[in-house]
């Protein structure tokens, strides 16, 4: 009985130690998993003291470099969804049929750590904002959400999953937009893809990846670039095949090393754009297109549900500029010749709206015929930073001058005496802490051209019709 356990534990060691000595003989892809493998850690630090990590270091560096670790990796995986259905990758749900859905889909699955109506209402007022100033210098505004996977098909999710009974943040966005107009009186030019794809008969997502597939992405197309009369080739009529030939996103996370591809349309009509910039892949966050004989210049800003859109939308433009990534700078369209300016983005990202400013000056109001009460102390905040050009003018205001649908001001009178109000959007500028209230923050870009280097700011807001400055600062510079 004793040889055994020692031949057991030999076994045992000899198995760890290879994990360690093999290491040379084997490389792990982390671009399925998005990130850098950790490397190796040194003993001191580059300012020469001890380095006082460099046991945690360590054991990143082996966590992510020891031999075989995909090919365990995706071993495990194929143990526990096989038999347990259950996945090995927290970003990721095993459901039904082989479905695979992305984990961060689940607060709006369940309809958990939703948006309050004050922040839907701050979402839809920085929609309106961005539109607003869109269309004052002469563009063609689109928003559209794209709606996550199992808010359209959510028959394959485990069944073990209670879905939401009610609206979560897509439908309550797009109840507070159809009821928002800009400054002036324009309705704001929501695209309801979720209407649009729940309407069709077939499923338009890939079935291992959490994005639109290449129809999907034409329906998209379609609806989108439809909203503003642009004419495009539809593909109604065009020919197609199915193949196999997409990595699924989420099946990459979940099997690493097993190469199976997910289905996919194939059109038979070739892109005719080209790119501009050097790009690697449409998973790139700049990409500048040019396609001949085409009219118009698109500027784009999208999540990754864009890669597949991207190639059908730089096929309908003389010019396009596609960005990733927040904050959104819609100034751009003053110096790339916008004529249709598209905001994307994902269901699951709905609070991004308002947790990155945008860029873009803000609007002149008029107020001068409105009471304003001034108010001594409150929990009001301003700050302010110097931008080269313009000031960012942000901070928060006290809850108790805050309601529902309370739209806030910066008042701000030059050192010469002229007064001038502009709306800020309710939007922070400096990113909060995940799950933190975003009911009260707001910031506006401000040229210093028309406001000068001393001024003193005042915040307002209104609540009950009546209107409340709450802070003031005043701004020298020597």
């Amino acid at each position: 009985m004793k040889i055994f356990r020692i031949i057991y534990i030999t076994f045992f060691v000899v198995i760890c130690f290879s994990l360690f000595i093999l290491m040379p003989l084997s490389h792990s892809d982390m671009s399925v998993e998005k990130r850098e493998a950790a490397g190796l850690p040194a003993i001191r630090t580059e300012d020469g003291k001890l380095n006082m990590s460099f046991f945690d270091e360590l054991t990143d560096y082996f966590s992510d470099n020891f031999a075989f670790r995909q090919e365990l990796a995706t071993a495990d995986a194929v143990m526990k969804s096989k038999l347990f259905h259950t996945s090995n990758n927290e970003k990721a749900v095993v459901g039904k049929n082989e479905w695979l859905y992305f984990n961060g889909s689940l607060d709006d699955y369940f309809g958990r750590n939703l948006l309050n109506e004050r922040e839907i209402y701050a979402a839809a007022k920085t929609v309106s904002l961005m539109q607003e100033y869109a269309q004052s210098r002469g563009c063609d505004y689109i928003f559209t959400v794209a709606p996550n996977k199992n808010t359209l098909y959510p028959d394959n999710m485990p069944a073990n999953y209670i879905p939401a009974e009610g609206d979560t943040n897509i439908e309550h966005l797009r109840d507070e937009l159809a009821k928002t107009v800009t400054f002036s009186g324009n309705k704001v030019n929501y695209v309801d893809l979720q209407g649009t794809f729940l309407a069709q008969d077939k499923i338009l997502y890939h079935k291992w990846d959490s994005h639109w597939n290449n129809e999907g992405a034409v329906l998209a197309m379609n609806t989108l670039l439809g909203s503003v009369g642009k004419e495009h080739y539809d593909y109604k009529d065009e020919a197609y095949s199915i193949e196999a030939n997409h990595s699924g996103d989420i099946w990459q996370l979940i099997y690493p090393t097993w190469n199976k591809k997910d289905e996919n349309v194939i059109y038979a009509r070739p892109h005719s754009y080209t790119y501009v910039n050097p790009v690697e892949s449409v998973e790139d966050m700049f990409i500048v297109t040019s396609c001949a004989d085409k009219e118009g210049n698109v500027l784009m800003f999208r999540d990754s549900f864009g890669n597949a859109l991207l190639p059908y939308i730089a096929d309908e433009y003389a010019n396009g500029i596609f960005l990733k990534g927040m904050p959104l700078n819609v100034k751009q369209i003053e110096t790339s010749g916008t004529s249709t300016l598209i905001f994307e983005i994902v269901e699951r990202n709905i609070p991004n709206i308002i947790a990155y400013l945008p860029v873009m000056d803000a609007p002149l109001r008029d107020l001068s015929s409105a009471e304003i009460q001034s108010v001594a102390e409150t929990g009001s905040t301003i700050e302010y930073e110097d931008k080269v050009n313009q000031y960012v003018i942000y901070g928060s205001v006290d809850p108790e001058y805050v309601d529902t649908d309370t739209d806030i001001f910066i008042r701000i009178t030059t050192a010469s005496g002229n007064v001038s109000c502009y709306e800020a959007t309710p939007g922070a500028y400096i990113k909060p802490e995940e799950g933190e209230d975003m009911s009260f923050n707001y910031g506006a870009y401000i040229s210093k051209d028309s406001i000068g280097e001393d001024f003193t700011v005042e915040l307002l807001s209104g609540k009950n019709n009546d209107i409340f400055c709450t802070k003031s600062l005043n701004i020298v510079y020597n």
